[in-house]
């Protein structure tokens, strides 16, 4: 969901069965009857992990049976790519089952997992069109001892919008030489009953309302629920520093007067996931862009003061 704010006003997730061992009395010369004594110990089996570099042609799913797991070559058409295997430690490790939406343990696992996803990516994948997933073993698969989390991407139609099928890996997929078409920039507007209800990307030399600046990271606790004015004025107040940081201008009282702001929302399962960043743009309503304002400066974007 997006909320937009312009100027002071609002507008807008082996088979080893146990064998009975019998001495005989009567053992052939050289055998001492001991069947294990002198044999070498056995290292600890090892239980499934899942690859990092492949993909699965179904979507995301929150548990990850090791029954379900077909990765195909990322080549083939897919959903969902995981960029990173990581592994719960210390005490996420002990918990009796595999952590749930909400707890400290996969909210953790989402923090490494956007480190990871960003050094394949070449930039914070919300800076594309782009959702991230902590995949966890099922809840049989974690009884028998598997603590691992998949780190899993996927490509939407738009921002928080369906997945879409697609055919190479999302690797550099938003570094400098990136996906065309991938990485937000500029966009038109429809806003109703203060409201946005479409944003259409478009080329930045063509007309356009808005433009995406970058990320605002809340360190609220609680998510910021729409109907709270004081936790969306937060989330504007930090979306409006973004966008002085991008068009290179003073964060002062004139601020405000410079620029309205469009944020994205995350769901709250997202947000208890660990999602906590939102994605930031400029929106100027009454002016005709027809280029990026990207380090522009003050005579980019002046005080409006009408």
């Amino acid at each position: 969901m997006r909320l937009i704010r312009h100027r002071v006003w609002w507008l807008v997730v082996a088979g080893a069965a146990c064998v009975a061992v019998t001495a005989c009395s009567d053992a052939p010369a050289g055998v001492d009857g001991d069947l294990t004594g002198d044999w070498g110990g056995f290292g600890e089996p090892t239980g499934f992990v899942p690859d990092a570099g492949v993909c699965h042609e179904a979507e995301y799913q929150p548990s990850a049976p090791v029954a379900d797991y077909r990765p195909v070559d990322c080549a083939q058409p897919h959903l969902v790519e995981t960029v990173h295997v990581g592994t719960f430690e210390d005490d996420a490790a002990e918990r009796d089952a595999p952590p749930e939406t909400g707890s400290s343990a996969l909210r953790a696992a989402y923090r490494e997992c956007q480190k990871e996803a960003a050094d394949v990516l070449g930039a914070d994948f919300r800076h594309g069109r782009l959702w991230l997933g902590v995949a966890v073993p099922s809840a049989a698969g974690w009884e028998g001892g598997a603590r691992w989390f998949r780190c899993d991407l996927m490509e939407t139609q738009e921002v928080y919008g369906a997945p879409v099928s697609r055919e190479g890996s999302l690797a550099g997929a938003l570094g400098e030489d990136g996906e065309p078409g991938l990485a937000l920039g500029c966009f038109t507007v429809e806003v109703d009953d203060s409201n946005v209800q479409e944003m259409t990307p478009v080329a930045c030399d063509q007309t356009h309302e808005a433009e995406f600046v970058g990320v605002y990271r809340s360190g609220a606790d609680e998510y910021p629920r729409l109907s709270d004015e004081d936790a969306e004025d937060l989330v504007h107040d930090g979306c409006r520093e973004k966008v002085a940081e991008y068009v290179d201008v003073p964060v002062d009282s004139d601020l405000v007067f410079r620029t309205g702001t469009i944020a994205d929302w995350m769901s709250e399962e997202d947000w208890r996931a660990g999602d906590r960043g939102f994605r930031c743009y400029l929106w100027l309503p009454d002016r005709e862009l027809t280029e990026s304002l990207a380090g522009g400066g003050t005579e980019a974007l002046p005080i409006q003061t009408e």
